[in-house]
C-alpha cells in the first residue's frame, strides 16, 4: 500500500448524506437577522421593565411628595406660631420642585379635596363616609391619597373620605338631643 502524502491515510471514509441543502447567502442573512431581531427584541423587553419600574417608583414618589404637601398645609399655622415660617416655606419650595421635576416626566398628582362625588367618582376609591349636617351634597371631605396620573391617564385612583349630608332620620335625633339638653 502506498503512502499517502501528509498523513492522509488516518481519514477514513465516510458516507455522504443523500441529500446536500446548499444555502443561499440570502438565506444565511435572513438567519443572522432573525437571530439579531430577537436579540433586539429580549432587549427591548428588559428596556420596557426597567422603564416601567422606574416609572412605579416615580407613581410611588408623587404620591409621597403629594401628601408632604398635604402635611405641611395642614401645618402652616403651627409652623408660623413656633416661628418657623421660614421652614415651611422652605420645604414648600422644594416640595414644589420635586412635584415639577415629576410633572416634567409626564407624572403628575390631584387633590380631589372639596370636588363632587360625580365630577371624581372614576378616579378615586372611597375609603369612608362622613355623614354630617355641614355637607350639602357628596363631595370629597378629605383626601388620604392623591390621584396620581401620567401624561394625563390615571394610573392610581385618589383615596379619599366622602362627606355627604347627614340621613334625615339622624338629623331629628340630633335635633331631639339638643333639645332636651336645653
Amino acid at each position: 500500500m502506498p503512502e499517502t502524502p501528509y498523513g492522509w491515510d488516518a481519514f477514513s471514509e465516510r458516507d455522504a448524506p443523500d441529500e446536500i441543502e446548499l444555502r443561499s447567502p440570502a438565506m444565511e442573512l435572513a438567519q443572522v437577522l432573525q437571530l439579531q431581531q430577537s436579540a433586539l427584541n429580549a432587549e427591548r423587553g428588559r428596556s420596557r421593565t426597567a422603564v416601567d419600574e422606574a416609572l412605579a417608583v416615580a407613581f410611588d414618589q408623587a404620591e409621597l411628595v403629594a401628601k408632604l404637601g398635604f402635611s405641611l398645609a395642614d401645618r402652616k399655622v403651627a409652623l408660623e406660631e413656633a416661628g418657623l415660617a421660614k421652614v415651611h416655606d422652605e420645604l414648600r419650595i422644594w416640595k414644589d420642585a420635586m412635584l415639577d421635576a415629576l410633572r416634567r416626566g409626564g407624572v403628575t398628582v390631584e387633590d380631589p379635596t372639596g370636588r363632587p362625588h360625580a365630577e371624581v367618582a372614576d378616579r378615586i376609591e372611597v375609603s369612608d363616609w362622613d355623614h354630617d349636617a355641614r355637607f350639602t351634597a357628596e363631595v370629597v371631605a378629605r383626601t388620604e391619597g392623591p390621584i396620581v396620573l401620567h401624561n394625563g391617564a390615571v394610573v392610581r385612583p385618589g383615596r379619599v373620605i366622602m362627606g355627604a349630608p347627614a340621613p334625615a332620620d339622624q338629623d331629628a335625633d340630633q335635633n331631639r338631643e339638643e333639645r332636651e339638653k336645653a
